[in-house]
């Protein structure tokens, strides 16, 4: 069982309180200032981890036409269900849906924040100074573990990392076309129908498939490499 100071609790709590852009920075920054010290099993993470982000055409662009998306200390996640529910799931109309997916290097893992609230000394610490953190009803008491939350310092973040596209979509068919990498026939749509069934996936919000998605980056590199052709 590890001891938890007053400054170490105040800051997980302001990290998971979120903010905009300019906090998010200054939150991560002294998250990792705080938390360096605490032993080096809560910043180390064997599996797999998730992260969920909402992307503007130019942010698309980049990470297809530049292979390098410049990125900063950011919350991930070993629940891939948690990053497709991320902020309302799928986001809305004139964005794009991606979640990227890596297993994290040592030096990258700023704090494992599964592994702290798996520490009763953690959960001692928030009980006595609950009443001392500012802001604990809008982080540790409003989300404690539920995020299954990994913080992760990458510098960049390329295609091979990218998981699964999602996005609205405005038919069954349109998405089946996706999914089937062809025109779908009556036959075709049918069997998306009954597969969606099982998976419990209705058209309207969707995530693709880590194949699928892969099958579209495929298809989209002509397109990129013609596009960056013409800006030379």
């Amino acid at each position: 069982m590890t001891d938890f100071a007053l400054n170490v609790v105040q800051a997980i709590n302001d990290w998971q309180r979120g903010g905009d852009h300019k906090q998010k920075i200054r939150r991560g920054a002294e998250l990792k200032a705080v938390c360096g010290s605490l032993p080096q099993t809560f910043r180390t993470c064997n599996v797999a981890c998730y992260r969920q982000e909402a992307h503007e055409k130019d942010r698309v662009w980049q990470v297809l036409a530049d292979n390098a998306l410049p990125e900063t200390i950011a919350a991930w996640t070993t629940d891939l269900g948690v990053a497709k529910e991320f902020k309302g799931g799928v986001p809305p109309k004139g964005l794009q849906g991606v979640i990227f997916t890596l297993c994290p290097p040592v030096e990258s893992i700023v704090l494992n924040l599964e592994a702290v609230y798996a520490d009763p000394g953690f959960l001692e610490a928030c009980d006595c100074y609950r009443d001392q953190v500012l802001g604990y009803g809008d982080g540790i008491g409003k989300y404690g573990s539920t995020q299954r939350e990994i913080v992760l310092e990458i510098t960049t973040l390329d295609q091979a990392k990218i998981f699964s596209y999602g996005g609205q979509s405005g038919s069954r068919e349109h998405v089946a076309e996706l999914f089937f990498e062809r025109h779908p026939s009556s036959e075709d749509v049918a069997v998306f129908d009954e597969l969606c069934a099982r998976a419990g996936i209705s058209v309207g919000d969707w995530w693709l498939s880590e194949p699928g998605t892969r099958a579209v980056l495929r298809r989209m590199q002509p397109h990129v490499d013609r596009l960056k052709a013409a800006r030379l």
